[in-house]
């Protein structure tokens, strides 16, 4: 590298971007990482919408619906070169870190580690988290080296519909939850800890399934029973940002309920079709590993496999 060249990434200046150059920044996102990409949840046909409402009203979605977002970039020669997202968590006091890149054009020049310095200067006082594909070596060497460590493996697996059709063992049933069903949900609650506030998450699934203008989501709840008993509940999402594919969260089932965990699943995706899904995803994460035996003979291997690094503050 030359001097001229150090004295640039020395003097790099990083700003927020503005509101015209969003639907730039997030292609340049995607640019970069397109090799290592996972899924973000979200379309570029969303976020060509997203970008054209929201110049239409002057960003006010954007503000609305992004107000703890912050989309940083650093130009060269009055180029954008690299930038990065960054997520505030309140709840949690940490931020969530995303849409890392340096633009083809401007890679091997030192980017990567201009803009990690630049997040850990700005940011590395809270908790940092962010997910990166297991393919990804060169990223995930860069993030080590200022200080993030792995936490946890996530495998997605990704398939079309119809699901596989899984009877439920016998003394067990899969239906469409109720609202009537979260006043009797605490041995789930007592006896999973992380799934204390279930009933605050599912009340907001309720009537969700119809497709509305302004709805970013639409959830279809379920149950599993075993005779009367709820043994566990779950529910499909699925958004307009990723088109005619459901997100399956089956997480809070007992681990009695193992052999029962397939029938399930396979009802929560094919219940989906009559709304027009064509596939579906379902990770394996620290909450479905009781469950991952009994579904790898039915999924195969995963599609993807994301490890999520964390960074504890200064």
């Amino acid at each position: 590298m030359s001097e001229n060249n150090k004295i640039q990434l020395k003097d790099l200046k990083f700003r927020q971007i503005k509101e015209r150059e969003r639907m730039t920044f997030y292609e340049y996102a995607f640019e970069s990482t397109r090799d290592h990409a996972s899924t973000m949840g979200i379309s570029f046909d969303f976020l060509k919408k997203f970008c054209k409402i929201n110049n239409i009203f002057l960003g006010l979605p954007g503000k609305i619906l992004m107000k703890n977002f912050s989309d940083v970039v650093t130009e060269i020669d009055g180029e954008i070169a690299a930038g990065f997202t960054m997520i505030y968590d309140k709840k949690k006091d940490k931020y969530g870190l995303g849409n890392v890149f340096t633009r083809p054009k401007f890679q091997r020049k030192g980017l990567g580690n201009a803009v990690m310095q630049h997040i850990i200067n700005s940011y590395g006082e809270k908790k940092i988290d962010l997910g990166v594909n297991r393919t990804n070596a060169v990223a995930i060497h860069l993030y080590e080296k200022y200080g993030f460590i792995e936490d946890s493996i996530e495998d997605q697996f990704i398939g079309d519909l119809p699901f596989p059709s899984i009877n439920p063992p016998e003394g067990y049933s899969v239906r469409l939850a109720e609202k009537a069903d979260l006043a009797k949900l605490d041995r789930i609650k007592n006896e999973l800890p992380d799934m204390k506030s279930i009933e605050k998450s599912y009340r907001k699934s309720f009537n969700k399934t119809e497709t509305k203008k302004m709805r970013l989501s639409n959830q279809l709840p379920s149950v599993l029973l075993n005779g009367e008993q709820i043994v566990g509940i779950g529910r499909a999402i699925w958004s307009k940002g990723l088109p005619n594919t459901a997100q399956l969260i089956a997480s809070a089932v007992l681990p009695e309920a193992v052999e029962a965990y397939p029938s399930f699943l396979s009802f929560l995706a094919n219940s989906t079709e009559e709304f027009g899904m064509k596939k579906y995803i379902w990770d394996l994460t620290k909450r479905t590993e009781s469950f991952s035996k009994v579904m790898r003979p039915v999924l195969g291997e995963p599609n993807r496999s994301g490890v999520t690094m964390v960074r504890d503050g200064n």
